[in-house]
Order: structure tokens, then sequence, then C-alpha cells
């Protein structure tokens, strides 16, 4: 079946090709407040009007809006109306009218209710609501319902407020408008705006256009497009370069196998390349909510099943025989339709997960046909696939089951077909739960992998991101550093969609993948989890900066309906121009055996081991992450100095290799918990305690005797010992040295300039050993060349 979506264009065609309606009758409409005039005028007083000083724009006289310096707070524009006549529906319309100076979203609100501190309520209809920089006189149209009580003449709160208008002409209200209104206003839209911030040096800006994500049908298009047609402008003015849209195996092949439609996306695309965009879609076949009603209720719809209960969910097994089979349809069909047009940025991969992403089920509840799923945190490898494709693993490694029981500390299995799945908690061997979470996690990799080289072999032309999220606890199965990995030889790369607010959670929720992107050559790019305030522009932006990174997403509202995001993303945005690959000298080991062990290290979101302390080493210093992977693969000798922040048990080939990179000159640091000697999965011990007897060859190995609550204490020793490091960079150490106060961070690029980040309210002054100093406005970010730079 497909989408009745010709036979929608030509009705379309019909109702152009008709006698054209009446033009929408503006002298129905009375000004109720021009900024010209006085505050307070005979239909309507301005409340603030300290805060919205009258200037000119384009020769006219108009009054500039409130601003806020404060991230959380969105000035509002504050009117006192006289309740506009209206019929028995009590609808009306508002009409802003704008010199369309800068960019926003205008979002009125009428009070509904006086109680308290009065409830607002947003308009019915709307249209052409954003600013786009044009410098033309525009409208924006919204249409309310007058609340059925009356406001009150002694209520001091506004019965209007406006926030994402830089500047106001006048207001004016009128009668409800008919859809042939409507219609006309949406068609002079403008479509070809000039961007007002643009890098040289160009990367991926994405962002959303209010394009539905899961409900997409013939029925829903048109709303899409309308809203498309109003935010495309705004992203394309405030610099973006693509939209992303969520594309759905229940959209392109709906019907059943092998009728594939595009028509629904293919509208989409085409006016994106109207507004002079380029696309950035996000392919999802195997997750619950993007799988076609024809597929659900075919034998061949094989879903995860968690260990914990038992019980299934939609999202498809990574195991299953026949998922492969149409995932390779789906993309194939894709590529074939889409890539070397020209229309796309790049293609973001969604192999698995509740939402499209590298991973097994974790949180959020996005099912089939919208209902609710069995769905939680947990070790998803109960199905028989699974439980099969686990002995094959065992049997690969081992040979014969002799050897699995000795390696499992004296196992009673008769054979191989007696093992089953477990949850990891209850295994009483250290290598079997190893085992166990080994291959629960390449099985994820490996598919991550096999999904990454099936995309590249349909779309040859387009950069690919692979989607990794989470916060590195093991039952998700995100190597970070393997999917990173993997994609560096087809020349993609990596979008960790896990940023937030704060600075500090962006480095260490995406540290581990930045890294390994950085030492392996694939692409960095990074998403919020869901949303952020101006702060997290800035954050976010310098988190991309830090590690010379290739592209950012945003979703709309994070910056589109903010005023102080929009400030904060034109002023900041420039400095990317200056990325270049950062001068880092000191990586803090990850622990990876460790998380495959217990749960302490990353498991408890809030209540994790690891992040914590390797949080105040980065406020100490910028540094890399290292894991057992990026160490046996030579990466350490990299480095100066390896920190750990929280160990206990390492593979002992790993630890091999940290003592002969520590032998020829390297320095480790050790923290004082755990209490005991860092060992191999084994037990053995021995290695650890040579450390600590100094024998330690060319390199030191430096063991924090402190307590370590709080975590900043290690860290003074850290930067203590680092400052007497002869081997570091001269641009490291005066780093390290710099006085600078708290919330303020630096990174030191490879040509010797120094990057700060303010993530403070008050102005940061960091002040070089030399006596230099550098001020920093707060949530923004400087650049100042070190000593020697350029030399």
């Amino acid at each position: 079946m497909r989408f009745p979506l010709a036979a929608a264009a030509l009705v379309l065609a019909a109702v152009l090709a008709a006698p054209a309606a009446p033009a929408l009758d503006r002298a129905a409409f009375t000004p109720v407040f021009r900024a010209a005039g006085d505050p307070v005028q005979p239909a309507c007083a301005l409340l603030n009007p300290e805060g919205c000083p009258v200037t000119e724009a384009a020769g006219t006289a108009v009054r500039r809006g409130p601003e806020s310096a404060d991230p959380y707070v969105f000035a509002e524009w504050r009117f006192r109306l006289a309740p506009p006549a209206t019929g028995a529906d009590r609808r009306f319309t508002l009409c802003i009218v704008h010199p369309d100076t800068g960019a926003g979203v205008i979002q009125p609100r009428l009070l509904s209710d006086t109680s308290f501190n009065g409830t607002y309520a947003g308009p019915a209809k709307s249209a052409a609501f954003t600013c786009v920089n044009t410098g033309q006189p525009r409208e924006a149209w919204f249409e309310f319902v007058l609340p059925e009580t009356p406001w009150p003449d002694d209520t001091a709160l506004p019965s209007l407020t406006v926030t994402g208008l830089p500047f106001l002409t006048e207001l004016r209200v009128g009668p409800p408008l008919a859809d042939a209104d409507w219609a006309e206003i949406r068609a002079g839209l403008p479509v070809n705006v000039k961007p007002m911030v643009a890098l040289s040096r160009p990367m991926e800006l994405t962002t959303t256009a209010g394009i539905a994500v899961t409900d997409q049908s013939a029925a829903t298009l048109p709303g899409t497009l309308e809203q498309l047609a109003e935010y495309a402008p705004l992203a394309k003015a405030l610099g973006f370069t693509s939209i992303e849209t969520y594309v759905l195996w229940r959209t392109v092949e709906p019907g059943a196998e092998g009728r594939f439609d595009f028509s629904y996306y293919d509208a989409i695309v085409d006016s994106l390349t109207r507004h002079g965009l380029k696309w950035f879609p996000l392919l999802v076949v195997g997750s619950a909510y993007s799988l076609p009603d024809w597929f659900a209720e075919s034998p061949e719809n094989v879903g995860f099943v968690c260990l914990e209960h038992g019980l299934s969910n939609p999202i498809q097994s990574i195991w299953s025989p026949h998922h492969r089979r149409h995932v390779e349809r789906v993309l194939g069909a894709l590529g074939a339709h889409y890539d070397g047009r020209g229309v796309l940025e790049a293609v973001r991969l969604g192999p698995s997960g509740n939402f499209g992403e590298s991973q097994y089920p974790a949180g959020g509840n996005w099912g089939l046909r919208g209902q609710a799923m069995h769905i939680h945190i947990g070790w998803w490898a109960g199905d028989e696939h699974a439980r099969t494709d686990f002995r094959r693993w065992l049997r690969e490694k081992y040979g014969d089951i002799a050897a699995l029981n000795a390696a499992w500390n004296g196992a009673k299995h008769a054979d191989f077909d007696s093992v089953t799945a477990e949850l990891p908690q209850v295994m009483a061997s250290r290598r079997e739960r190893l085992d166990f979470t080994a291959w629960y996690t390449d099985s994820m990799s490996d598919w991550c992998d096999w999904w990454a080289r099936e995309t590249r072999k349909h779309f040859p032309n387009t950069p690919l991101y692979q989607s990794a999220g989470g916060w590195g606890f093991r039952e998700t199965g995100t190597d970070y550093a393997a999917q990173t990995k993997s994609m560096a030889p087809l020349g993609g790369g990596v979008r960790l969609t896990n940023e937030t607010d704060s600075f500090e959670q962006d480095f260490y929720a995406t540290r581990m993948a930045m890294s390994a992107a950085r030492l392996c050559g694939a692409r960095i790019g990074s998403e919020p989890a869901s949303s952020h305030t101006a702060r997290g522009v800035t954050g976010r932006l310098f988190n991309l900066l830090s590690v010379n990174g290739d592209h950012f997403f945003t979703y709309q509202g994070n910056i589109m309906n903010q005023p102080p995001a929009i400030t904060a993303w034109l002023e900041t945005l420039p400095v990317l121009d200056t990325r270049r690959p950062p001068l880092i000298e000191v990586a803090v080991y990850y622990p990876e055996t460790m998380n495959q062990l217990e749960d302490a290290a990353f498991r408890h979101l809030h209540a994790w081991g690891f992040n914590p302390r390797a949080r105040e080493i980065r406020r100490v210093v910028d540094v890399d992450y290292l894991d057992e992977h990026l160490i046996r693969d030579g990466h350490l000798d990299k480095y100066r100095a390896l920190v750990f922040v929280w160990a206990g048990v390492i593979e002992k080939d790993v630890q091999e290799k940290v003592d002969a990179w520590m032998r020829a000159g390297g320095a480790v640091f050790y923290p004082s918990f755990p209490r005991g000697d860092l060992e191999t999965v084994e037990g053995d011990r021995a290695t650890a305690r040579r450390w600590a007897r100094g024998d330690t060859g060319a390199g030191a190995f430096l063991r924090f005797k402190g307590d370590m609550e709080p975590p900043s204490l290690y860290a003074d020793f850290v930067r203590e010992k680092l400052l007497a490091q002869e081997s570091l960079h001269p641009w490291t150490r005066a780093a390290v040295a710099a006085d600078r106060p708290e919330h303020t961070f630096l990174t030191v690029q490879d040509d010797g300039h120094l990057l700060v980040l303010n993530y403070a309210d008050k102005t940061s002054r960091v002040t070089l050993p030399d006596g230099t100093p550098m001020d920093t406005p707060p949530f923004r970010i400087t650049r100042s060349a070190l000593p020697g730079a350029g030399k």
C-alpha cells in the first residue's frame, strides 16, 4: 500500500488552479499598541517599558525586546490587554508586527487563570511565528481563546506575555481567520534567508525542525511540512546546515515486504532543498516503534528477552536470523533512492535499542504502535537465538568443556549445551562473568560494525555516524572504543547522544568515545540526551572544540525557543573555526574490566565510582581516556602520565603493557581506593607490588596515600606531581600551574593556544605562571596564545 500522497498532490494542484480566494482582510484588525507611542495606550499597556526601550530599525520606530543574562529565565514582554471583542466561541486573532531583525520563535501566551502567579495558555493556531533576520517588516499571527472568566480589573498580572520577539512595531487584534487566510500567510513565509553566522571551516551543524518522529503518515504530512516551513528558515538563519529526521521502516515499507514508498521523506527532502538545507536522516529498522504492522504480525518478529524476568519486547533481537535480512533490504532500498542525489549531509545509524542507538534496550518506552512494552536496564540475552550464540562463542574460545570448567574455577558442566546465560550478578567466577559480558558486549559491537558496513555499501557517498548513548554501564552493551574504531575504516564517526547542561557530565560521558575517535581517526559528533539551556550551548561547543570535533546536533527547542541560547550560539559558534588537535599528555585509565565485574564503576546514575574522580582530574588537566582496547593497540605510548581513579582488577596482558610503558619512562598515578594493590583477573598482585617497591625502570609509580573523599584531595596530589614531571611539555605544565577559579576549564591546542571555558555566572580570570591574565565572560569561551606559541 502506498500513502495517497500523489492523490493529495492532485488535490493541491486543483486548489491552486481554482479561482483565488479573497485576500486576508487586514483592515479588520485594529492596532492596540504602537511601539512609537506611550507605554500606556487605550486598549493595551506595556507593563515593563524600562526593559523595552524605543529604538529604530529600518527607519521605523520600534521597541527593543527585554533581555536576560540568566539562562533559566526568558525575558518577557508584559502587556495588560483589554479583552478584544469576540463571538460566542471567544476566539480572536493577535497579529504581531515586527521588523524581523534577529532570530527567535515568537511565543505569546494569554492569561487563562489569575490564581496565585497566574496560568497562561498558548495559541490555538499560529503562523509566521519565527524571526529569521530578513530585515523586512513581517507579521506573526496567533489565534487565541479568551478565558470564560474575564480578567479582573485589579489584577497585577499581565494578560499577555511574549517571549522570543527581538523587536516590536505594533500589536493588532481582529477576528478569527479563515483557513484560506492561514494558507495565504504560510505561502508568504521566507524561503531564502542568509545565515547570521557561518564557519569558514565548515562542520555539520544539525537540528530538528518540527518534523514528526513517530506519527508519520499521509495524514500528518501536511502539518509536518507546515512546521518545516516555519523552522527551516530559522535553522538556516542560525547557521545550521542540515535537518535531522527519523526514517522508520514502517514508513518506507508500510504495506508488505518489497513494496517501498519514499513519498513521505521525498516531500521533506524537497522542502529542505528549497530552503537550502541538507538532510541528516536517522535510519531506524529494528526498534519497536519502527516496525511495520505486517512484519510485527509475522513469525519473523523476534524481540529481545530479558534474563531478569524472561519477558520479551518488540525491539528486534540482534541474534535473530530474520532481522539481518530485513536490515539489508531496507538499507539497500534507501541507499538506492537517496545516496548520490546531493541531498544528504550525513546519515546516522540506528542499529538497535529503544530509539535507534548502538545498545540494548534500556530506558524509554517507544513501543510498537505506541503501546507500552516491557523495558528496563538489564541483560537482554534470554531469547533462544542469543543462548545458542553464547554457547557457540564459548566453544570457539575454549574448544573443550574441560578448559571452560578450569577457567570458571572448577565448574561442573558436562558439555557446552548445558551452559546457559545467567545474570552476571549470580556468577561465582570472575572469568565466567567476564566471558558472558565480553560475549554480550562484543555481540553488540559486531552487530553495529555489520550495520555500518552494510550502510556504507548502500551509501558510498555519504558520511556515516554511529549513535552511541548511555553512560558506560555494561548492560547497554556499548563498547565506546570498539564501536568508534569500527567506524574509522569507513570514513565515518560516532555521535555521542548523552550530553546535558553540565559540562563536566558531558566530559565524562563522552570522553571515552571521543578519545578513541581522535586516536583512531574517526569523526566526532555530539547530541544532547534531551534538553539544555544556554549554558549547555557553550559547554557542548567547548566539548567539541577541545577534541577538534566535526558535528554538532541539538533539538530545535534547545536554541530556537530560548533567547539566551540564541545569543550564546551566535557569540560562541565562531570560535569553532579555531578548532585543531589538542595537546594531551595525560590519560585516565578507563576501568572496563572492573565495569564488567561489578556495578560500582558506572551502573548507577549519579552513584558511580569512576566519574566523580575522573571529573576532579579534568579540573586539573585535560585528559584522554584509555581502555583495554586502546592500550592493547599501543596508544599509551602517546602519553606521559596514566592516572588510575577507579581500579582494582585488570587483565594481565593490559597490565604488562602498562608495566613496559612505565619502565620506558611513563608515570603511573594510583589512588588509595581500593585499599589493596592492583591485581589481575586471576588475583595476581606481583606486578603492582614490584611497582610499590620502586621497581619501575625509568618511570615512576606515584601512589596516593591520603583519603579519597573528597575526590579533590587526589586531584591535588596529581596536580602537585604533574608539575614535577619534567617530561611534560611546557604548555601542559603552564595550563596545570595556571591559577583559575572553580568552574573554569582549560585545554591546550597543539599550536600553543589555550582555550578557556568559564562555566560560571561571573567573569573568570585565569592567571598564567608568567602573570599573564585571561578574562572570560560568564558561560563563554576565550582563546589566547601561551608563551612560545608559534615558535
